[in-house]
């Protein structure tokens, strides 16, 4: 029988039967591997990208210089981090931007701190400030034609039942140094919520000041005729001089007085005391005699209520060089009723409301010294008979003082202006 021979393989070169797997004959010692022809690599490809390499390299540098300018003029978002402040740049320069006190314009207050009564109303300002970065020149009135819009709220407050917000931001006379005042309101409990400024530029940049308002509730005191002696000027001054010792100088102390006349002159010199004339029956409290209001720091106000200052033809009424708010009072008979002569923009200043004047040779005499007024109204008071209703000299403040409700009549001079001082008498009559 023979064998099949048709798949057995065999040597091209010597014809032996070569084992299944053979890579080589192990008779004539070749290899039996077929070999496929390769040709060497052409160097066409090579010689196209070395002339292409300097188009790819600069396509590649073109690419990156584009990234960098997008990346450079999209918007960005500038956060000051907690610090009040930032130092923004565009085309026209560096500005130092902040929220700060109008005394202090260019230190941000990123933390403020306000003392209230319990459950009490209470609004101050804060301020935006922008300044060139360079020369620290006012730069707001610039600045905000590059702006489309600014806001300012608060986050939920630790205390949701006691409100803290900010009003809309805008230009006000009592700062016209700041671009924007913000009157922020907030209810006196022991609080603290942050805010937040967004200013958002026409190109699209967003600014973004922080603020955190922490409320400190202080005590009220309220003394009585039935409390402490207070029927003679000798026994009222004991006791103004005696708040000092006896309550925290953040402590409010109202002094209800009695239906007597003071004779002589009372000096409120070390912490502030309001006080309180009598308004039960016919009977008023009277002085007649000088009181001095010039207590220790600045912001500070002695609020006098419902109390007649009745003079002899000569002498001063007040004499005020520290925030003094009469309210409801009546003054006459003297050479002055009232004197501000308070220096520095903060320190004094008078604010007035429900008071009338007569028969003074001047009712209120504001002789300051770049004296700012800590409440631009004056209202509904009465000024008759007096030879001169108004006097202003000393320097001019920049803010214009408003006189609703106003009355000026029988006076010799209604408004001496010797200072220039801006007012507005549009709600004011004369007669």
């Amino acid at each position: 029988m023979q064998q099949d021979r048709t798949n057995r393989r065999t040597c091209p070169y010597c014809g032996a039967e070569l084992p299944e797997e053979a890579s080589f004959c192990p008779f004539c010692a070749r290899s039996v591997n077929q070999r496929q022809n390769v040709s060497p690599p052409s160097v066409r490809w090579r010689k196209a990208l070395r002339r292409a390499f300097p188009v790819l390299i600069l396509l590649l540098v073109l690419g990156l210089a584009g990234t960098a300018q997008y990346l450079s003029t999209r918007p960005r978002v500038y956060d000051d981090n907690g610090t009040g402040e930032v130092i923004y740049t565009d085309e026209d320069g560096t500005y130092q931007i902040l929220l700060g006190w109008l005394d202090t314009p260019y230190e941000p207050a990123p933390v403020i701190t306000q003392i209230a009564e319990r459950d009490a109303d209470c609004t101050f300002p804060i301020c935006l400030f922008i300044h060139h970065q360079d020369t620290g020149i006012n730069a707001g009135e610039i600045f905000l034609q590059k702006v489309a819009s600014v806001t300012a709220e608060f986050d939920t407050p630790d205390d949701p039942t006691a409100y803290i917000s900010y009003g809309d931001p805008a230009y006000d006379d009592y700062a016209p140094d700041a671009a924007l005042t913000s009157f922020t309101h907030f209810l006196g409990r022991e609080n603290s919520a942050r805010g937040t400024w967004t200013i958002t530029m026409e190109n699209g940049d967003v600014i973004l000041l922080h603020q955190t308002l922490n409320v400190d509730l202080i005590e009220t005191v309220n003394i009585y005729p039935e409390d402490a002696p207070m029927d003679t000027i000798e026994d009222l001054q004991a006791l103004v001089d005696s708040m000092e010792d006896r309550v925290g100088y953040s402590d409010v102390v109202n002094l209800h007085l009695p239906a007597v006349t003071y004779e002589g002159d009372l000096s409120i010199t070390g912490r502030p005391v309001n006080l309180y004339g009598n308004t039960e029956g016919e009977g008023r409290t009277v002085f007649t005699g000088t009181v001095q209001v010039n207590p220790e720091g600045n912001n500070n106000i002695v609020y006098l209520y419902d109390i007649d200052f009745v003079g002899d033809g000569d002498g001063v009424g007040i004499s005020s060089a520290r925030r003094t708010w009469p309210i409801g009072c009546r003054f006459t008979g003297w050479r002055t009723a009232i004197l501000c002569h308070g220096t520095g923009r903060v320190s004094g200043g008078i604010c007035l409301s429900g008071c009338q004047f007569t028969q003074n040779q001047t009712a209120v005499h504001y002789n300051s010294n770049g004296t700012g007024f800590f409440n631009t109204i004056w209202s509904n008071c009465a000024f008759l008979n007096n030879e001169t209703g108004l006097l202003f000299e000393g320097e001019s403040t920049e803010v214009t003082l408003g006189l609703p409700g106003c009355r000026f009549e029988g006076n010799g001079t209604d408004i001496d202006n010797r200072s220039g001082q801006p007012l507005d008498i549009s709600q004011a009559s004369f007669s």
